[in-house]
């Protein structure tokens, strides 16, 4: 062959090779994107989620327990005489965090989406029981209550649901939790929920007959709203507080943007949190809100990561415009 010919195919024998390495990264990094297109966007939001509890003046702001693994009727793990698994009108799945004559509320975080908590008394304390009646407000319409403990027959505690709002009276003999799970919290249908709990003697289901010595040794003695991070910040018992989603700092949001501000006082923080290990926390002061999901420091709103999945999506479909391109080239 001659020396020009021979050059000449070896040119053509590395362009090829070339060509054929760009096509393999081209499709390795089309790959890479699907991949990543592939991952839910309420993943991402719910890695990002923070909620704030509002009381009076005070702000805490709070991170949901549960890494979205098990649903909360799995985490609660309610039992009765009547459930599959047989127990004492109590939950067994919160044991850990359960808290003797104390009512607590948190966010839980489950496979099925987020929740909002309320897990009262303390399994096996042998303390006392006690009274509470709530009124809940500002619930999304798409919600449910997961769990409402107790759910046995003629049960003495009494639920009753609206389509936005709930009213709730606990009533127990001690030794044993009530509470209940509402979710839905990952819902763009609601901005606030509000929560106004009547305990001890301004419940009323006070005293409850059932008792066993005065209604004195029968009481909650503290209400604290639990993070999950583990720390518990305690709240007034004669004062009503707001949850919704968003940080002290950035203000309220919701999981969709807003068209106007919504949030308009500026409550200052004082607040202090107590962990087990006796560490504490305050909290900042929450600012007007114009869009939090805007300004970065609140939620990452459903739309946000849906702008991001569109971004990855239009850098793939250009990707498979090159690799036509690269394969006509080919051909040729």
């Amino acid at each position: 062959m001659p020396r020009g010919c021979s050059r000449i195919a070896d040119i053509e024998q590395r362009g090829e090779q070339e060509m054929g390495n760009l096509w393999t990264g081209t499709v390795t990094l089309a790959v890479l994107l699907a991949a990543i297109v592939a991952v839910p966007a309420t993943v991402a939001a719910q890695d990002e989620q923070t909620f704030v509890v509002v009381q009076g003046s005070e702000c805490v702001q709070i991170t949901p327990l549960g890494d979205g693994t098990q649903s909360v009727e799995n985490f609660y793990d309610y039992r009765s005489t009547t459930t599959t698994a047989r127990g004492q009108y109590t939950s067994y799945g919160t044991r850990d965090i359960q808290l003797s004559q104390t009512s607590q509320v948190f966010v839980y975080a489950g496979s099925e989406g987020l929740s909002l908590v309320f897990l009262h008394d303390r399994f096996g304390d042998d303390d006392g029981g006690f009274a509470a009646t709530a009124d809940i407000s500002g619930l999304p319409t798409d919600g449910e209550w997961a769990i409402e403990d107790d759910s046995y027959t003629n049960r003495d505690d009494v639920f009753r649901h609206s389509a936005t709002s709930s009213h709730i009276e606990w009533v127990s003999n001690g030794n044993r939790t009530d509470g209940g799970a509402f979710r839905g919290l990952g819902s763009s249908n609601y901005r606030t929920i509000s929560v106004d709990i009547a305990f001890n003697d301004e419940s009323n289901r006070y005293p409850f007959d059932e008792w066993q010595g005065s209604p004195s040794q029968n009481q909650l003695e503290e209400w604290v709203v639990r993070s999950g991070s583990g720390e518990t910040t305690e709240l007034d018992m004669d004062e009503p507080i707001e949850i919704s989603p968003g940080t002290c700092s950035g203000g309220i949001s919701t999981f969709t943007p807003t068209e106007t501000a919504t949030s308009t006082s500026t409550p200052t923080m004082s607040a202090s949190a107590e962990t087990d290990s006796d560490q504490s926390s305050t909290a900042a002061p929450i600012q007007a809100d114009e869009s939090t999901e805007s300004g970065g420091a609140g939620v990452m709103s459903n739309n946000t990561v849906n702008d991001l999945g569109v971004g990855v999506a239009t850098v793939l479909a250009a990707i498979v415009v090159l690799l036509a391109l690269l394969a006509l080239v080919r051909q040729n």
